[in-house]
């Protein structure tokens, strides 16, 4: 997606592949996002360049089998700077932003976090399932991918 993805006010996003957003992501207003049950126990990816807001009880499903997760992630590179922002009762995804803070604040929830650095407040949790492990991700439910070949940029 060339800009913004933004998901509100009770709108249903069913993702049926892997979602690469070059904007900011903006989830919020009881917005639910799910997985499309093809695919099964594999799980599904939404990344971004930029920033990530979720907000106002936005929530995340699997594929309906267990073991099935979303990983929302941020490739901004920002090391002092809030590129992920959850808030008030969003829940049930893995948050991924390796280059930036992460906030969760007002009773957000997260499956994981992995972050730069995490700021948490306001009966913030993070629940580490266990198996998430070796959690598989899929490029959809008929996709794939393959490495041809490789090399060191310096």
């Amino acid at each position: 997606i060339t800009g913004d993805l933004q998901v509100d006010n009770n709108a249903i996003l069913t993702v049926t592949g892997t979602v690469w957003v070059v904007g900011n992501v903006i989830l919020s207003n009881n917005c639910v996002i799910r997985l499309d049950p093809g695919y099964g126990a594999t799980s599904g990816v939404i990344m971004t360049d930029g920033t990530v807001d979720v907000s106002n009880n936005c929530t995340f499903q699997g594929s309906g089998t267990p073991g099935s997760y979303i990983l929302l992630l941020t490739a901004k590179d920002a090391p002092a700077l809030t590129v992920m922002d959850i808030s008030n009762n969003s829940a049930g995804v893995i948050y991924y932003a390796a280059k930036g803070r992460m906030r969760l604040s007002n009773n957000a929830t997260a499956k994981e976090a992995t972050a730069y650095g995490i700021d948490m407040s306001n009966n913030a949790i993070i629940t580490y399932d266990s198996g998430l492990a070796s959690a598989i991700f899929s490029s959809g439910p008929s996709g794939g991918r393959s490495l041809t070949q490789w090399r060191e940029v310096p």
